[in-house]
């Protein structure tokens, strides 16, 4: 007897978590790829987008990714990240149990401890430099230039601040015993040329009990929306080997 194929309601549902300083429409170009066979949702992370009032932090965003699983029982989740959303989705995960079916996580590979937080510090510190409204200018030139989802990210708010919250939030913090801690499929994800991401890519993909490795060759961080076509197909695929 042939069995029919399972329809997005009863596919795991797909939630897209966004980079520091952009917001949910970075996932655009990847969202009509992938509607047709799973739900998908773009949250706002605190701090961001909709929600740029309020601070980020890692609690109060991994929080709010578990209310949304909570909100999508008896469901199961895939989750799927770039950078800050996939530190928030290892954070995420460990109160997910059983209902995440598999997670996706790009440009997240480092602890923010030693060089890689003093790194990142400056970074930070560089936000800081410029007058608030001239780096404002500046992030939204290069974002709507840049990538294709760019004036969606733009049209919905980019807010630099939230940098600095972010590295302030994730430093100190060891994401392997997280990692280790899901039980479900994990695929990691870097550019080649991330190398601050990478710094501690060979442990993380030890600490992952059911994880594995894929490489965008010669691109730096932010794979999504460098490569979105490419990703979406990474994801889709991931989707399909959970069937």
């Amino acid at each position: 007897m042939t069995v029919p194929p399972r329809t997005p309601a009863e596919r795991p549902a797909v939630i897209l978590l966004h980079g520091a300083v952009l917001n949910g429409r970075m996932w655009d170009p990847i969202v009509s790829r992938i509607t047709p066979t799973h739900r998908v949702f773009t949250p706002d992370l605190p701090g961001h987008g909709s929600r740029r009032n309020e601070p980020y932090t890692v609690a109060s965003a991994a929080a709010d990714v578990q209310e949304l699983v909570g909100s999508l029982a008896p469901s199961q989740v895939v989750l799927v990240g770039d950078s800050l959303g996939s530190y928030t989705a290892m954070a995420a995960a460990p109160a997910l149990g059983d209902r995440l079916a598999g997670a996706v996580l790009a440009g997240a590979t480092a602890n923010f401890r030693g060089l890689t937080a003093i790194a990142m510090g400056l970074r930070s510190a560089l936000f800081r430099i410029f007058p608030k409204d001239r780096l404002q200018r500046i992030l939204e030139s290069r974002v709507a230039r840049e990538f294709e989802a760019g004036p969606a990210m733009v049209e919905d708010g980019l807010r630099p601040d939230a940098f600095g919250e972010a590295v302030a939030s994730l430093r100190g913090i060891d994401f392997r015993p997280l990692l280790a801690g899901i039980a479900a499929p994990v695929l990691l994800v870097n550019g080649t040329r991330d190398r601050l991401a990478r710094r501690d890519e060979a442990s993380f993909l030890a600490a992952a009990r059911r994880g594995s490795l894929e490489l965008f060759p010669g691109v730096g961080h932010g794979v999504s929306i460098i490569k979105p076509a490419e990703y979406a197909r990474l994801i889709a695929e991931f989707l399909n080997s959970l069937n």
